[in-house]
């Protein structure tokens, strides 16, 4: 290889340097930021390939959107209650030269974010009292009202990071956790009254119905009591009638019949009488072989 082919082949691998140092790819999910001696130059936001100074530098940026899942937020409400507010941010960057500005990095400008987020839902929910929060207002829309303020408001205020807030959303919210075991010991008193209520209410209601049941009792045996006696009466009645007649027809023969079943009702097997031989009560047994 001669002096001058050596030269050529100089110079061709100084340009391929040269071009390596010059060229850079942006893809179509990112943004760049053209930088030289650290002093933005310009905002590249069309994907491809373009070139630079080579002692220039290139800082990528996300164009996507992307999430924030800070901490839990300390929060006091209306009614003096203090709650942990757990929520994320989605957002997106739309101007890759302020944010270089503000905060030089996605990680910086989301932390200052994260910042204005944090106070705004304490501004916005420190405007309600803790059931309001916790339940939804009366229509249980409150809560969704509350996300869009909150978005409203923080993108509002990050833009001149050159970003963009597209929603941000409530996951949970609750007592912290020295609050929540008093919560707990009052809810369970309350429930512990209700079903102590309850039963006082029902013992009362079994009462009444006792106190029902043994009125309509009471009621039942006494016309049972009554329907028995004049069905007995009428029973009486009649077999006076018929013992009458059959006195009318044969007086002696009712009067034998008679101290027949007085002799039955009187003496039991086993029993002993003491008695003259001319007892009333057994004369009959006195003509019984004649």
């Amino acid at each position: 290889m001669g002096p001058k082919q050596g030269f050529v082949l100089g110079i061709l691998a100084a340009a391929l340097v040269l071009l390596n140092m010059s060229a850079f790819v942006v893809d179509q999910r990112e943004m760049a930021l053209v930088l030289q001696f650290g002093k933005p130059q310009r905002v590249i936001q069309q994907a491809g390939l373009h070139f630079k100074l080579p002692w220039q530098s290139v800082t990528h940026f996300d164009r996507r959107l992307l999430v924030q899942d800070a901490p839990p937020n300390e929060v006091i409400t209306k009614d003096k209650k203090t709650i942990l507010v757990d929520a994320y941010t989605r957002w997106r960057i739309v101007d890759p030269l302020k944010v270089y500005q503000v905060a030089r990095t996605e990680n910086g400008v989301a932390a200052r974010m994260e910042d204005v987020i944090r106070s705004k839902i304490r501004d916005v929910l420190g405007r309600h009292t803790l059931m309001e929060i916790v339940s939804g207002g009366g229509d249980a829309t409150l809560r969704a009202k509350l996300m869009h303020d909150i978005t409203r408001m923080a993108d509002a205020n990050v833009r001149n990071l050159g970003i963009d807030v597209v929603d941000v959303r409530i996951k949970r919210a609750d007592l912290p956790p020295e609050n929540s075991d008093a919560v707990f010991e009052r809810m369970k008193a309350e429930r512990q009254r209700i079903a102590k209520q309850y039963r006082s209410e029902g013992e009362e209601a079994a009462r009444e119905i006792r106190a029902q049941a043994d009125k309509e009792r009471k009621i039942l045996v006494a016309d049972a009591y009554k329907q028995s006696e004049i069905i007995r009466g009428k029973a009486d009645a009649k077999a006076a009638l018929i013992y009458a007649r059959a006195y009318g027809r044969d007086p002696k023969f009712y009067a034998f019949t008679r101290s027949l079943q007085a002799y039955r009702d009187s003496v039991r097997p086993g029993d002993r009488l003491v008695i003259t031989p001319d007892s009333e009560f057994f004369r009959f047994f006195e003509h019984a072989g004649k």
